[in-house]
């Protein structure tokens, strides 16, 4: 398995393209994802999926782009962030005047559903609190034979999701990262949604925020 970052937008997103048996997985479509459609057509990939972890406009910025490239890649997201997609109010994209609107969701997934690339399999794991649908990808088979999982923005290198939107609740995001995340063994690397990758073992250790 390989999985590759690209930094994009003006909040600096942390998207993904996973590459495993010669088929892609998208996680997130920031503003600029133009970069990964040309990652992926150098590399001769077709995506099948593409996971958005929440419906907030800087994640999803690009998925109307990325479908009209790959008509039959399917767009998923957490069940209780769907209606962001398409409503610049919801996903706050019409609070910065930008007015993003995503293609409908193909696919609503919940806790337990399993995503699939290649022979890999991630694990939905709800992790609500940052948005009410807020999800997290997991796999205990990532690169280097040890686990990976996709945090959006529910865990940061140092850091949380910011609770001050609404829907959000920073009750539920601590319940969430303690019960879902911090469960995963701590050698399990972690790719958020900003800035770098982290381990679960480190922010069970070093977060403030935990």
């Amino acid at each position: 398995m390989e999985i590759h970052t690209f930094t994009l937008g003006s909040f600096g997103v942390s998207a993904y393209v996973v590459v495993e048996g010669g088929e892609a997985l998208l996680v997130d479509a920031p503003q600029g994802s133009e970069q990964i459609v040309a990652f992926c057509e150098a590399r001769s990939l077709v995506p099948r999926t593409l996971v958005n972890t929440h419906g907030h406009a800087d994640h999803i910025h690009g998925n109307a782009m990325l479908k009209k490239r790959w008509p039959g890649m399917a767009i998923a997201v957490g069940a209780a962030d769907a209606a962001m997609l398409e409503s610049p109010l919801r996903n706050l994209s019409a609070v910065l005047m930008s007015w993003v609107k995503s293609p409908k969701a193909d696919r609503l997934l919940a806790d337990g559903d399993v995503v699939q690339v290649g022979a890999a399999r991630f694990q939905v794991l709800a992790t609500p609190g940052h948005t009410p649908g807020g999800i997290s990808l997991y796999t205990p088979d990532g690169p280097g034979g040890r686990g990976a999982v996709f945090t959006g923005d529910a865990l940061f290198a140092g850091g949380i999701g910011r609770t001050d939107f609404p829907g959000s609740s920073h009750k539920t995001l601590l319940e969430s990262i303690r019960a879902r995340l911090l469960a995963l063994p701590p050698e399990t690397a972690a790719y958020p949604g900003h800035g770098p990758a982290t381990t679960v073992g480190e922010e069970a250790a070093s977060n403030p925020w935990l």
